[in-house]
């Protein structure tokens, strides 16, 4: 079996939703400066060479992550598209109970791996100096083996360990929080203006707070996963069911956008002048 080596933190069947009419996304990186904008096909953004490979010491590459977050993608394409076309006509989806799950799994799993995510929580530097700190208590108490505490600290040791558990964190999915995203159902947006749409960023789902106002429980709190042009999905009222929002106003549309902007180094969009406006505005 050969080795998957381009993996997308943002699902192509996700970004496929967003091209424009001859299949292009148009696309801005922050770090390039304001109005830079470019346009690429959807396999071609938003993703990383072996990123969910865990390496060895040899450096053999061990892709059972990839192939976890393959599947759970291919399980949640039907859900998706339920949901797009469910609301497309109007009504609001009907899911089992299994397809909730998926969703939630699908939802959160969005949210957590993206390089970007990860880098937020724990930076390459400060995670660095974790392990310097680890290895420095080594010492005192393993004196007798400081050769093989030595290789744990090279730096390529190092950039080893950081990758591997930021891969496996991913595969410890938090109960409590699938338990309030269950707990709070689903909310869906759709955009009923044909001249107006979402975009999707590097950092895909967000989440939108006020001061004191942090926690998931709170349904004041809420968190979006645009997954079409006219689509947004998140979390719902508390009432663990599905809740549609029709809306022709541009206010919610731009807030999202933006929220989405200021968290992503990379933007993209059907709409070349969309992409522009909101980079030049984060």
């Amino acid at each position: 079996m050969s080795v998957p080596k381009r993996h997308h933190y943002v699902p192509q069947m996700i970004l496929n939703g967003f091209t424009d009419a001859d299949g292009w996304l148009h696309w801005s990186r922050h770090r390039e400066g304001r109005g830079v904008v470019r346009r690429a096909r959807a396999a071609e953004l938003f993703h990383k060479n072996h990123l969910y490979s865990i390496l060895s010491e040899s450096g053999i590459k061990d892709t059972a992550m990839e192939s976890a977050l393959a599947l759970l993608e291919s399980e949640a394409v039907s859900v998706v598209q339920a949901i797009l076309e469910a609301v497309r006509r109007g009504q609001v989806p009907i899911l089992t109970d299994a397809q909730k799950h998926l969703w939630y799994m699908f939802f959160l799993m969005q949210w957590r791996r993206t390089p970007e995510n990860q880098l937020s929580c724990t930076s390459n530097a400060e995670a660095g100096r974790m392990i310097d700190e680890i290895l420095d208590e080594l010492r005192i108490v393993a004196p007798h083996r400081l050769d093989e505490i030595a290789a744990f600290g090279t730096p390529e040791a190092k950039a080893r360990t950081i990758r591997n558990v930021r891969v496996q964190s991913l595969i410890e999915f938090r109960t409590n929080v699938m338990d309030v995203l269950e707990r709070r159902g689903i909310g869906i947006i759709r955009i009923t203006r044909p001249n107006k749409q979402f975009i999707v960023g590097s950092r895909p789902v967000v989440k939108i707070t006020s001061p004191g106002k942090t926690d998931l429980n709170d349904p004041k709190v809420e968190m979006w996963l645009p997954i079409a042009a006219d689509v947004a999905v998140g979390v719902g009222q508390g009432d663990r069911g599905i809740t549609l929002f029709h809306t022709e106003n541009d206010s919610p549309i731009r807030l999202l956008n933006l929220a989405i902007a200021a968290q992503s180094g990379t933007i993209a969009a059907g709409s070349a002048a969309l992409v522009r406006s909101i980079a030049n505005a984060r």
